[in-house]
C-alpha cells in the first residue's frame, strides 16, 4: 500500500496537475497528501506575556532587536488580511519589497538585509544552507526556526504561529504550526561597470535585491524558505482572513531556533534511520503516527526533521517528501518533512 501511494505521489508531482491555459496547478483530490491527512483544529491566537525586549541591530532604529541565544524580532504591521488573488508568494518582506503578494511588512529597508542576517548569526548561530530552486519543488535546505507573530490588541499580548495566517485553497482552511528553513539567502559574484567604465567585479547580497525575509513560495534569495508542500505554484497560498488582524495592524515578528518532535537521518540515496536505525515503511508510519496524531498539542510543531549528507543530490529530497507525506496520510497524521543542512554524523 505505501509502495503504491508513493509511487503515485512521485508521479504526479506531489498529486497536482497543471492547467495550461493559466498556468496554475490544482491537487488531484484521490492523491494530494495534504487532503489525505486528517482534518485538524483551526489555529488560534492565544494569550501570552510580551515579546521581550531586546537590543537594537541598527544604529537610531528599534525596528530590528535581538536577544542572544533566543530570538530575533521585526517591528512589521499587517499588510493584507485577504488575498491575493494570484496567491501569495511572501510570508514578510521589507518595506521596500514584494508588497502586493507579502503578509507582513517589516519596518526596515532592502539595503539593511545584512542586519538581518547579522542577527540571526549572532544571536542565533544559524548557518547558511541550500535555497529552495524556483519554479522546481526542490526545497530548501537548512535550519528550522519558528517564526512567531505577536499582537497588542489594546487588552493584552496574543500570539500565533506565523504558518498559521497563511491559509491554503485547496485543503479549504489554515496551516497548523509549523517551522520555516533559514537557508540566509546567497551572495552573487558578478560584474559591473566601474566610475572608469571598465568592468570590476563584485558580489551582491541577494536578500538586499529581493526584501523577502520569509517565503511562502520556493524564492531561492529569500533569507528563510517555505516549509510548504507544493510551493512550485504560489496560488495555493492566501492569507487566513479568518485570524488576520485588521489591515495596518502592528505586529512582531520573531525568528526563534527550535527542536521538532522528531529528526530522522537519510542516506545520500535517501533510506530513513531513527536514532541509528533503519525504518521501513510500518516503522516509519507508527513513528509519524506517534509523534504527530492529531491529539497532539495544537501548539506543537507539525514537522519532521531530514537530516542528509551534504552530497546529497536536490532531487532525492523530493522523493524523501513523498514518501514522508505518503506514510503520514497512511497513518492518520498532520505532518510535513523539512530538510536540514547540518552535517551529516
Amino acid at each position: 500500500m505505501m509502495r503504491t501511494a508513493l509511487m503515485g505521489l512521485l508521479g504526479l508531482g506531489l498529486g497536482c496537475a497543471r492547467n495550461p491555459a493559466c498556468g496554475v496547478e490544482y491537487p488531484d483530490k484521490a492523491h494530494d497528501p495534504l487532503l489525505l491527512m486528517p482534518v485538524l483544529p483551526n489555529g488560534v491566537w492565544t494569550a501570552c506575556p510580551a515579546p521581550p525586549e531586546g537590543q537594537p541591530i541598527m544604529i537610531g532604529s528599534q525596528a530590528l532587536r535581538s536577544v542572544m541565544g533566543q530570538a530575533v524580532l521585526l517591528d512589521t504591521f499587517l499588510n493584507m488580511d485577504k488575498g491575493p488573488e494570484d496567491g501569495m508568494e511572501v510570508l514578510a518582506c521589507m518595506e521596500d519589497g514584494k508588497t502586493h503578494e507579502a503578509l507582513l511588512r517589516a519596518d526596515f529597508a532592502g539595503n539593511q538585509g545584512r542586519y538581518l542576517k547579522f542577527a540571526c548569526i549572532s544571536a542565533l548561530g544559524l548557518k547558511d544552507g541550500t535555497p529552495a530552486v524556483e519554479f522546481t519543488g526542490l526545497p530548501a535546505r537548512g535550519t528550522p526556526v519558528r517564526m512567531r507573530i505577536y499582537w497588542h490588541d489594546d487588552e493584552q499580548w496574543k500570539s500565533i504561529d506565523a504558518s498559521c495566517l497563511i491559509r491554503d485553497r485547496d485543503m479549504d482552511r489554515g496551516y497548523p504550526p509549523l517551522p520555516f528553513v533559514y537557508t540566509g539567502s546567497r551572495e552573487v559574484a558578478g560584474e559591473q561597470f566601474g566610475p572608469d567604465g571598465k568592468p570590476m567585479k563584485v558580489t551582491r547580497f541577494m536578500l538586499e535585491g529581493t526584501r523577502s525575509i520569509a517565503v511562502v513560495f520556493d524564492e531561492p534569495d529569500a533569507l528563510i524558505g517555505s516549509p510548504f508542500p507544493g510551493t512550485k505554484e504560489n496560488a495555493r497560498f492566501e492569507a487566513n482572513s479568518a485570524l488576520t488582524p485588521p489591515v495596518g495592524t502592528k505586529l512582531v515578528l520573531a525568528i526563534e531556533r527550535t527542536t521538532l518532535p522528531l529528526l530522522l537521518t537519510s542516506t545520500e540515496h535517501g533510506a530513513l534511520s531513527y536514532q541509528g536505525q533503519a525504518v521501513d515503511d510500518a516503522q516509519l508510519q507508527a513513528l509519524l503516527g506517534k509523534f504527530y496524531a492529531p491529539s497532539a498539542p495544537a501548539d506543537e510543531l507539525r514537522a519532521v526533521q531530514i537530516q542528509e549528507p551534504p552530497a546529497t543530490e536536490h532531487e532525492v529530497d523530493v522523493a524523501i517528501r513523498a514518501h514522508i507525506l505518503a506514510a503520514a496520510a497512511i497513518a492518520k497524521a498532520w505532518v510535513v518533512p523539512v530538510f536540514s543542512a547540518t552535517d551529516y554524523p
